[in-house]
């Protein structure tokens, strides 16, 4: 640990903790990564070589998807690689499955679904990389702090073997006889996970690895029971199948009509959801500014202000209900008490400045679990698009094995055999629909994606100036509070305005002349902010409402 936590502090990482294959640590700007660290002068890691590892890293980092861990950084020293990734602070999905069997929610059945078709996201775009996972699993589906899902634990960077840590009742038969690893063993595992998910226990399960290798090429595999949808069941069979050619694809999951459906509800719902998350960023905007209008110097207590009349500490009250941040509820108590007490100038002023970190980490997270969210909706109106466009293919293919020429089916309508019938309609649908416009629509989201990254890191730059502008002011009033303090009297402190330019002037009755506050920059700015997310939003309703609703439309498969 001593060695890894100087190489680290070399790169600018300080160490918080240890944690299962690495460590938690943090950069200069307090983000938390996790950091894991290889030894390439072992023979083979995960039966890869170092060249191998190395080339594996290298591609992760140039993916960039809502639902996959991003790979920020990798160093090599003393024959030491290193592997910085995202935190993921919520766990994974093993640890939920856990909570599900002691502690039964109905939260975590609404769920099931929506964590599964985010690993077909994830795992799509992964092998349209062409890329494997390796070691797709519960332990290896991680949650961010907002319970967004991303991917991560790739088997080709893990320095642990399969027949270690349970990796084998994930695997494939075809990989238990010595064939060679690829898509459709990832799909394989990734049927295994979603028994998991709705059964909470392993899909093969035995003693010892003797016995349970047996009973995965054995032939007989297990079924959902028929609580879940006979869609879902349906899928299930076919991911486990022995062969693996015959397995279906991530893209060919992506393209259920029941799949496409659920995500375009999914969107619509977190599309819902985003415009709830902006009006928190204009309550906190007319929150502050009523306080702003309304606070003065002494106006609390006739004197010392610090964290009484800091607007920081405003900042804190007002964002307490949408956060719920046990620090941020104690910035109100500090009020309290700094009006009751006399609390010194000093005191309150360093205690304003540890609450402001706080508030400054809040609102950055109010945006941060905005701007998750919207990712994963541009992302789903993509695999939307590309799934209607492979779902018009897959009908019509079927339509002309039946012997129907398709734009004949396609005006016959319901004159065929029943499922035949729902294959000729749904391609009459998709047809109507127009798949092209639908296409071109999800482009636009795309550009309203990259709009909105400018938005974001714009915002955390004003955020960022504000926090500063309030930290120094209270270093201002610490420093004041020190050259003025008189033993036993704390009624004279001279304090500076937290809330704006104007310095006190004791030989005046009016004060000088007063720019423009910090406070109201910043107020503006949350409006500006909230404003041009509005249009972001509306746009990607826009583009929603284009989708076809394809919902009793099912293939015969």
């Amino acid at each position: 640990m001593g060695k890894t936590q100087s190489v680290l502090e070399k790169k600018g990482y300080t160490t918080q903790k240890e944690v299962e294959n690495g460590v938690i640590a943090t950069d200069k700007h307090g983000d938390q990564f996790v950091i894991k660290e290889i030894k390439l002068n072992e023979t083979s890691v995960s039966n890869s070589s170092a060249e191998e590892i190395v080339s594996v890293v290298e591609s992760l980092r140039q993916i960039s998807h809502p639902h996959i861990v991003s790979y920020k950084n990798s160093f090599l020293e003393d024959n030491c690689y290193y592997i910085v990734t995202d935190h993921c602070a919520k766990g994974n999905l093993s640890q939920k499955i856990q909570e599900q069997m002691t502690n039964p929610t109905e939260e975590y059945s609404e769920k099931i679904m929506d964590w599964f078709v985010k690993i077909c996201m994830a795992l799509k775009h992964v092998h349209d990389q062409g890329l494997l996972h390796r070691e797709l699993r519960p332990q290896s589906i991680l949650l961010t702090e907002f319970e967004t899902l991303r991917l991560g634990a790739f088997g080709s960077v893990n320095e642990k073997t399969t027949n270690e840590d349970g990796m084998v009742g994930y695997l494939g038969p075809e990989i238990l006889t010595g064939e060679m690893y690829d898509t459709k063993s990832d799909i394989w595992s990734l049927g295994c996970v979603l028994y998991e998910l709705c059964m909470l226990q392993g899909a093969f399960t035995a003693e010892n690895t003797i016995n349970l290798i047996p009973q995965i090429l054995g032939g007989s595999y297990p079924s959902l029971p028929e609580c879940f949808s006979s869609e879902l069941r349906d899928l299930l069979c076919d991911i486990f199948q022995q062969n693996p050619t015959i397995r279906p694809s991530a893209g060919d999951i992506m393209a259920k009509p029941f799949i496409i459906s659920f995500i375009t509800k999914k969107s619509e719902k977190t599309v819902a959801e985003l415009q709830t998350t902006l009006e928190k960023l204009r309550t906190l905007a007319d929150g502050l500014e009523s306080m702003h209008k309304g606070t003065t110097i002494g106006s609390l207590t006739g004197g010392v202000i610090g964290a009484a009349g800091g607007i920081t500490s405003i900042v804190g009250l007002i964002l307490a209900p949408f956060t719920l941040g046990a620090s941020l509820i104690v910035t109100g108590v500090g009020i309290g008490v700094a009006v009751a007490g006399g609390a010194t100038a000093g005191v309150s002023n360093i205690t304003n400045m540890v609450n402001q970190s706080t508030d400054r980490l809040a609102i950055k997270n109010i945006i941060k679990e905005f701007q998750e969210k919207m990712n994963s909706v541009v992302t789903s109106l993509q695999d939307i698009a590309e799934g209607l466009e492979t779902l018009m293919q897959s009908s019509s293919s079927q339509i002309r094995r039946a012997g129907f020429n398709v734009e004949a089916a396609a005006r016959a309508g319901v004159r065929a055999g029943k499922g035949l019938a729902g294959t000729i309609e749904l391609f009459r649908l998709l047809r109507v629909a127009n798949i092209g416009k639908v296409a071109a629509q999800t482009a636009r989201a795309v550009r309203v994606a990259e709009v909105a990254t400018g938005i974001f890191s714009a915002f955390f730059v004003a955020v960022d100036i504000f926090f500063i502008a309030m930290d120094a002011r209270e270093i201002h009033n610490i420093r004041q509070a020190k050259a003025n303090e008189q033993p036993g009297d704390t009624s004279k402190l001279e304090v500076m305005d937290t809330d704006s330019t104007t310095e006190l002037n004791p030989a005046c009755e009016e004060p000088k002349a007063e720019v423009k506050s910090e406070t109201m920059k910043f107020i503006q700015t949350i409006r500006q902010t909230a404003e041009q997310l509005q249009e972001s939003l509306d746009e990607l309703s826009d583009v929603i409402s284009f989708i076809p609703k394809i919902e009793d439309c099912y293939l015969d498969d």
